[in-house]
């Protein structure tokens, strides 16, 4: 049952791709030519400073999140009294 329909399959994609052959362009490049040109490459379109706006506006908001994030994270490992940094030696009450 299932080479059935795989042989089914593949004599409808032969007859699709037959079929699409006639339908190929007789240049293989869109200049109409042989070889390729500068006039194949694809164009820019829309306006340059727009886009790049967006994308600055976007990496200016990581940046200062980033930062903000590394200045909290400074503060809180400054003023944390529950963990024991070690950056003094320690009070001892000697019994003499």
């Amino acid at each position: 049952m299932l080479a059935k329909h795989l042989l089914k399959v593949s004599k409808a994609l032969r007859g699709a791709t037959l079929r699409n052959a006639s339908k190929a362009p007789t240049t293989p490049f869109a200049g109409g030519g042989l070889r390729s040109t500068m006039n194949d490459l694809p164009q820019p379109e829309g306006d340059w400073q727009e886009h790049y706006n967006r994308r600055n506006l976007k990496n200016t908001a990581v940046l200062s999140v980033g930062i903000i994030t590394l200045i909290s994270s400074i503060y809180m490992h400054f003023t944390d009294e529950a963990i024991n940094w070690n950056y003094t030696v320690p009070v001892y009450d000697r019994c003499l």
